[in-house]
């Protein structure tokens, strides 16, 4: 069996042996091949660190593989990553961690989506299904609605599965995440830079996220950073915000098929895992790439241009809109830039920003809509507690913050968030 070297706390471990026992299942494991997971592995076992901890200490140790990168990702000019590596281990992260075991009762899968949840899940499968279908046969009205009902049923679905916070069965998780596919990210690809790099270093140049847009002068407070885009970089910020899922579900996996170099770079910045072959990431383009093609080929007889044109491009462009704003609000604002708190945990809530979490009722309605992404900071806190449950736990959340002098980023709603986020980029970015 080949090995499969991880390194935690430290130590590069070979868990080859001990990934078909994995309860996030293998494939989360092999997505992390050769990388550095310290700060995911402490993230994730909040119920049961006693025995994540014991399992990892008869693991077999392993010396450094070759060719192995520093840090998750690796770009042509060195990162300029923060001298200082944060902790993990801090009161503030036991007593939160604390106040989880005891909100759920030790119990993992008290932690994973509700019946109502499935409930709800259910209704937006059939409303998404229903919309495809009638676009298909060329339905303008539903092809208006689509981007937003199967971003409802993506919110409700894909991010939690990625994390293993949507149920405690791997192989649920592993093929709910594809609900994203066809309008807002290839999985494939998008797994590894939100796990293995955003989640990790969120706002460090080490996060791929922060070079879709790139330079990462669009996004954050850096100087240019691979060149490009000299002039009308805000403006740039928003264009592509119109477009990010063609590139999240078509160009960067294309560029994994061909070898393309991402703009900007000297190498392709968002791999796939070893494990998947070129011939998977094609098959998991094509729903994309038929969307692009079915209003061209199939269309009735009777269909204008103009009636053919919005059924190819408006769900990438809603998508790409609902998409860029539920992703982007989250961290591209002045407050979450240059966190410099020494634990880990309240790093990941400083570099976050939260809307919509001043009223229990609004924040569980906006946490239903916006897939728990409006408590951003709360989940990057504990990313395998599923959304439905962020707006139960978030007073107490604040309160053990509060304790700890952990600094918190908050708007009023969306829209001010939106507008603080573009406000942002436009200030960070005067020539």
């Amino acid at each position: 069996m080949a090995s499969l070297p991880l390194k935690i706390n430290n130590n590069w471990v070979d868990v080859a042996e001990y990934a078909s026992k994995h309860k996030g299942g293998r494939w989360l494991l092999e997505y992390a091949r050769g990388k550095d997971v310290t700060f995911l592995f402490n993230a994730i076992h909040v119920m049961n660190p006693a025995s994540a901890h014991a399992a990892l200490s008869i693991l077999p140790r392993v010396d450094e593989p070759p060719a192995v990168r520093d840090r998750v990702f690796s770009f042509s000019k060195p990162p300029k990553i923060r001298a200082e590596s944060p902790e993990v281990e801090s009161e503030f992260r036991a007593e939160l961690h604390d106040m989880i075991r005891r909100r759920f009762d030790g119990d993992a899968a008290k932690t994973k989506a509700t019946p109502a949840h499935w409930v709800r899940t259910t209704l937006l499968f059939a409303l998404t299904a229903k919309c495809w279908l009638d676009w298909a046969r060329g339905d303008v009205a539903a092809a208006v609605v689509l981007p937003f009902a199967h971003w409802l049923l993506a919110a409700h679905t894909c991010h939690d599965a990625t994390h293993g916070a949507l149920s405690t069965n791997p192989t649920l998780n592993y093929w709910m995440q594809f609900t994203a596919h066809p309008f807002f990210f290839n999985v494939f690809v998008w797994i590894p830079q939100h796990m293995l790099s955003h989640h990790q270093f969120t706002n460090d140049l080490d996060d791929v996220d922060l070079h879709h847009f790139a330079p990462a002068t669009l996004s954050t407070k850096v100087d240019d950073y691979g060149g490009g885009y000299k002039n009308g970089r805000a403006w740039t910020f928003l264009f592509k915000g119109c477009l990010t899922t063609v590139g999240t579900c078509l160009l960067q996996p294309c560029r994994t098929i061909f070898d393309w170099k991402t703009p900007n770079f000297d190498e392709n910045i968002t791999p796939v895992p070893e494990v998947v072959s070129k011939a998977t990431i094609a098959l998991s383009t094509l729903p994309s790439f038929a969307t692009l093609l079915w209003p061209l080929l199939f269309h009735d007889d009777g269909a204008t241009l103009i009636s053919i044109a919005f059924l190819t491009l408006w769900p990438w462009v809603g998508s790409s809109l609902v998409w860029t704003t539920m992703t982007q609000t989250s961290h591209v604002q002045a407050a979450c830039q240059d966190q410099d708190a020494g634990c880990w945990t309240a790093r990941q809530i400083g570099a976050s920003l939260d809307y919509s979490v001043h009223d229990a009722r609004e924040h569980a309605l906006v946490s239903m809509l916006t897939g728990g992404l409006n408590a951003q900071a709360l989940h990057h806190a504990v990313p395998t507690i599923s959304q439905c449950h962020l707006a139960g736990i978030y007073d107490e959340y604040v309160h053990i913050c509060e304790k700890h002098n952990v600094s918190r980023s908050t708007s009023r709603d969306i829209g001010t968030a939106a507008a603080d986020c573009v406000d942002f980029v436009f200030a960070n970015n005067k020539s």
